[in-house]
C-alpha cells in the first residue's frame, strides 16, 4: 500500500477549505486513493481543532509557517513514512521540493495554476516577480514530475522555467459530474446572472455589475466573500442594479444556487484553470467569459460557451444575446455539458493522477542510485 504525503500551501488549512465552503471537493481524490488502499496523511497549517476528515485520511498539524525552512528535520519521521510527496499548488512549493530533496523521497509538483505566472500577468515583471520565479523555477526542477492543469501553463512552465517536455504532464482541475449536473423541476429565474469568486479586484466584479446594470430587468448573483464586498454593494446602489452576495456556500450546495440562473458569468482579469466555470458547464448553463488567460482554454467560442472582448460593450452584448436567443442557450447548455464530460471528469482526471503517481514512485529506487552515483 502506497504512503501519499499531501502537502497543503503554506498558510492554507483544513479549516480555510471547511470556511470556504469547498474541503469535500478537495478531499475528494485522497478519499479515492484511501478506497483503492493508499495511505494518506495531510500536511496542514491548521491552529485550531482539525475538521473532521473522511477515514483513513490523517491530519499532520504545522502550525507555524514561518517554521518551514526547518521541516526536513521537525517532520523527519513524516519523510521516511512517504513513498511519494504531493503539492496542492506550486505556490512556496520549493519548501516541499526541498524537504523530499533532503529526504530522499521523489515528489510530483501539482498545481491547479503556476503563481510566477500569475505575479507576472497581474503585477507585472518586477523585481519581486523575478525573485518568486526564481525560487518556483527551483522547486519545479527539482520536482521528480511536474502536473500542469493545461497546456498553456505547461508551455509556459517549460519555456520560462527550461524544463523537458518528459517532466510535465497535463492534468486538468477535475469536476464532480455526477454532483454537478443538469437537474428538471428547478424554477429558472429569467435574465439572471451568477458568478462565482473571492470579491477581489482581480475578478472585476466591478465590470460586470457595470454590464448588468445596463440591461433592462438584469438581476445578479455573486457567490463568493473578500475585500471588494462593501464597494461592490454600493456600486450596485449607484446603479440601481439588484445585487445579491451570499457569501461562501458549501460546494455541494452550489449546484442547485447555479441552476437557479439563466447564465454564468466570468470576467477575471486573469485565471489559472477555472473550477466555478467548469461546474457551471457541468450543470449546462450557458456560459459568457472574457477572453482571458485561463478563460479561453475552457471556453470554445460560440460552442460549449460565448467570449467576448474586455470591453463593457461587449460584455453586456454577449449577456444579452444568450438572454434573447433560446436556440443559442441550449446549444451552448448541451455543448457545456458534453465538453466536461470529455475532459474533466473526476474519474477521468483522478485515473491519470494515480496512473502518474504509481509510475513515480515505481522509478523512485532507480533515480536514488542515480543520483548517489
Amino acid at each position: 500500500m502506497p504512503n501519499l504525503l499531501f502537502c497543503m500551501t503554506p498558510g492554507v488549512s483544513l479549516n480555510t477549505w471547511k470556511k470556504i465552503g469547498s474541503i469535500k471537493r478537495e478531499l475528494k481524490p485522497y478519499k479515492e486513493y484511501v478506497r483503492n488502499g493508499w495511505n494518506v496523511k495531510v500536511l496542514t497549517f491548521d491552529k485550531s481543532s482539525i475538521p473532521d476528515l473522511p477515514e483513513g485520511i490523517e491530519a499532520v498539524p504545522f502550525r507555524h509557517r514561518q517554521l518551514l525552512w526547518f521541516l526536513p528535520w521537525t517532520h523527519k519521521e513524516l519523510g521516511k513514512w512517504a513513498d511519494v510527496i504531493k503539492t496542492n499548488q506550486s505556490h512556496h512549493a520549493y519548501f516541499y521540493t526541498r524537504a523530499a530533496r533532503h529526504w530522499k523521497k521523489p515528489i510530483l509538483l501539482r498545481c491547479g495554476y503556476v503563481h510566477g505566472e500569475y505575479l507576472e500577468t497581474v503585477k507585472g515583471y518586477t523585481c519581486r516577480t523575478r525573485l518568486y520565479q526564481w525560487l518556483e523555477m527551483k522547486a519545479f526542477r527539482s520536482a521528480a514530475h511536474c502536473q500542469l492543469p493545461t497546456v498553456k501553463l505547461a508551455e509556459w512552465v517549460r519555456k520560462r522555467y527550461e524544463l523537458p517536455r518528459g517532466k510535465i504532464s497535463v492534468i486538468p482541475n477535475f469536476v464532480d459530474t455526477d454532483l454537478f449536473k443538469p437537474a428538471g423541476g428547478i424554477k429558472l429565474r429569467k435574465k439572471t446572472v451568477v458568478s462565482v469568486g473571492r470579491l477581489s479586484r482581480v475578478k472585476r466584479f466591478h465590470l460586470l455589475i457595470e454590464a448588468c446594470a445596463g440591461i433592462f430587468g438584469c438581476e445578479l448573483t455573486i457567490v463568493g466573500e473578500g475585500v471588494e464586498r462593501a464597494k461592490l454593494e454600493q456600486q450596485a446602489r449607484e446603479l440601481g442594479l439588484k445585487l445579491t452576495l451570499t457569501g461562501y456556500i458549501e460546494n455541494e450546495s452550489l449546484v442547485r444556487f447555479l441552476q437557479e440562473h439563466s447564465v454564468f458569468a466570468i470576467v477575471s482579469e486573469w485565471e489559472g484553470h477555472p473550477k466555478a466555470l467548469i461546474e457551471a458547464m457541468s450543470c449546462g448553463m450557458p456560459c459568457v467569459g472574457v477572453s482571458a488567460n485561463g478563460i479561453n482554454e475552457v471556453i470554445c467560442n460560440g460552442d460549449n460557451g460565448l467570449l467576448v472582448g474586455l470591453s463593457l460593450d461587449s460584455l453586456r452584448e454577449g449577456i444579452s444575446s444568450v438572454f434573447k436567443d433560446n436556440k443559442f442557450r441550449k446549444k451552448l447548455s448541451e455543448n457545456a455539458r458534453n465538453s466536461v464530460i470529455q475532459k474533466y471528469s473526476f474519474k477521468n482526471c483522478f485515473s491519470r493522477e494515480r496512473c502518474l503517481l504509481e509510475s513515480i514512485i515505481e522509478k523512485a529506487p532507480m533515480n536514488a542510485m542515480i543520483d548517489s552515483e
